[in-house]
Order: C-alpha cells, then structure tokens, then sequence
C-alpha cells in the first residue's frame, strides 16, 4: 500500500540526489503528501547505513564498500548466533586479510609516515602482548562502540577489534564464545575474549560480535613524531 517498502525506495532516491538530505528529513518531507507513510525499522537502518555511506550510485561501489560488508557479515553472524551456532568458516572474515600479516604489524608500524600524513589527526596505535611484546592489532581495527556515552561514564576496560587472522586457529573450532590467545607459540598468554552472541563491555554497551582484548593484558604503543635534521617534524 506505498506504506513502507515503496516510501523506503523513494527516501533512497532523494538521498541519492540530494546528499544534504538525511533519512529522516526525507520522510518527513514525504509526509507532507501522505502523512501515514511509515518504513519500518529494518529498512530505516539500511537508509542510514545508505547515507553514511555517501549513496554509492553503482552496484560495484556499494559490494565493495567497508561499511555495507561490515553490514553484511553482521547479518551472517546474527543469523548464525540466533541457530545456536558460530559462523561457518568460510564465512568469517578478517580485517587484515590481504593486508600486512598480523606477525608484521612491528613493520607496519614502521612505515606509518604516509598514513599519519594522510590521516594526521588520528595517531596510530600498535598493540602488543604485555608478556612477550608480540605484535597483535593497531588502532585501524578497532571496533568504536557507544560514542555518544559522557566522559564521566565508566571507561572501557577492553578493546573492540574486528576479527584479525591470528585468531583464526580459535575462531574455526566453531564455538560461539571462548579465549583469544596471543599467537606466538611460546607464549600463548590470554589477552582477551570472544563472543559470536556479544559481550556488555564495561562501559555498559553491548557489541556484537564481541572480539576483546583485555587493556590490562596488552601495552599501548603510540606513533611519535619522528625529528629530521634541523629539529622538524617529519
């Protein structure tokens, strides 16, 4: 009856075409002209994740854009967690896939001069297992969750990664929630936890799916500006 599913399709195109326009402002300029128009909630979601998004006009920008596979593989974990069961191998995917090994990240971490340049406001940070140092995640993967909560909340006392390659060997045993152990073999300290259902952080927000490191089992190295010759910033 026009009521959800064709006003979402129309919301869709004025985005498309206006890029000042939010999802919401588009329905309530709709509702001017039929004022019982009402998407629901699930398709409120996707207009969202469109605008953030920036409405890619082709099939091929939209497949490969980082938030709608991130979109995508949160709806496979979901369906499989509500199965009772974990994700099937070949359905996980990790965040550094095809990139630097994660064995590598000291070497990434060397060579950040052209990303800082890119990004200088956002410093990056290497995290290493506080027992043998080993190399386990940088800030680039790191999950952001309940931004909107107030500095006096209580801060978190785990870091939120996106699944990483090194926790392959655990994350194929098939169980939906278990310990992540750092990858060199000997050390095999516990540095975190994971949750195919979520875990409540203790900030009080809940993250699904959970992939933690614990803070207090892992060392913060933060990028420094490296000095040239005559006292710069390089």
């Amino acid at each position: 009856m026009g009521k959800s599913r064709s006003t979402t399709v129309l919301i869709a195109y004025l985005l498309s075409q206006n890029p000042q326009t939010n999802p919401q402002s588009a329905l309530d300029l709709i509702r001017q002209s039929h004022p019982f128009v009402e998407p629901n909630s699930g398709f409120m979601e996707q207009l969202s994740l469109y605008h953030s998004m920036r409405c890619p006009s082709t099939q091929e920008a939209l497949d490969n854009h980082p938030l709608y596979q991130r979109w995508l593989y949160r709806r496979t974990v979901e369906a499989s967690v509500a199965a009772g069961v974990a994700p099937e191998v070949s359905e996980l995917r990790f965040g550094d896939e095809g990139n630097a090994s994660p064995m590598n990240l000291a070497a990434e971490e060397r060579s950040t001069d052209l990303k800082s340049s890119e990004h200088p406001s956002e410093p990056k940070v290497l995290y290493r297992c506080r027992r043998c140092r080993t190399p386990l995640a940088t800030s680039a993967y790191l999950v952001p969750h309940n931004t909107k909560r107030p500095v006096s909340s209580q801060p978190c006392a785990h870091l939120h990664l996106t699944p990483l390659s090194w926790m392959r060997p655990e994350l194929e045993q098939g169980k939906l929630e278990g310990r992540l152990e750092c990858p060199n073999e000997k050390c095999g300290q516990s540095v975190g936890r994971y949750a195919w259902q979520g875990m409540k952080c203790s900030c009080g927000e809940w993250v699904v799916p959970a992939m933690t490191l614990g803070k207090g089992r892992v060392d913060e190295i933060r990028e420094r500006p490296r000095v040239g010759i005559r006292g710069g910033k390089i």
